[in-house]
Order: C-alpha cells, then sequence, then structure tokens
C-alpha cells in the first residue's frame, strides 16, 4: 500500500500494479476503484485500453511439463480452501468506466 506522506505518487511506484484492480484515494477523500491500465508522467487510467504486450516464451524443462501433466490429472475442487478476505469495512465496488485521474490530486493507491 503507498499511503505515506513522504511517498510520492509517480509512474515508477505505480509499474508493479499495472493490469491489477486497484483503489485510488484523492486528497479530497473520493475512492476510484478499477484496473490500472496505464500512468504517464501527470496521469493514471483505470480501465482504459490495454495494449497488447508481447509475450515471452521459453521451453520447458521436461521435469515441469511432467508436473503440469500431473496437476491436470488431479480433480478440481470446486470450494475454496479458504474463506476469503476477513474485514470490518464494507467491500469496495469496482468501478467497469474509464477514468482518468491527475497525477497531483492522488494520495494513495492500493491493490484490491
Amino acid at each position: 500500500m503507498m499511503y505515506d506522506d513522504d511517498y510520492s505518487v509517480d509512474e515508477y511506484s505505480l509499474r508493479p500494479f499495472f493490469g491489477r484492480t486497484v483503489c485510488v484515494v484523492t486528497y479530497d477523500d473520493a475512492r476510484h476503484t478499477g484496473v490500472l491500465t496505464s500512468c504517464g508522467s501527470s496521469t493514471l487510467v483505470l480501465n482504459g485500453e490495454r495494449s497488447a504486450r508481447p509475450v515471452k516464451r521459453g521451453r520447458k524443462s521436461k521435469i515441469q511439463a511432467e508436473i503440469s501433466a500431473s496437476e491436470q490429472e488431479t480433480p478440481y475442487v470446486s470450494e475454496p480452501l479458504y474463506w476469503g478476505k476477513m474485514g470490518l469495512e464494507p467491500p469496495l465496488q469496482i468501478n467497469s468506466s474509464k477514468s482518468v485521474i491527475s497525477l497531483e490530486h492522488v494520495k494513495a493507491v492500493w491493490p484490491i
């Protein structure tokens, strides 16, 4: 979570969040949720056009291929193995409309 007064929000600090669902809090305490699709020197974009990144493909080793094959043979478990996140806050609604937010107004950004 990036919620420190000494920490500035910029395009380099937001790189780890590209493609992830995030919550952006501005200095007027407004909350914006969505998928962080791009960030420039002055703005960030939630739910924008996703650019196709080239996929780096490598060869699987024989051990990895055997593990993948054995994982496919195990039956699918439909129930989650944990109860999920528990908290006292109400769940955030994820917005699907495009939002362009000025970085100078952003107080904090964290993944959801």
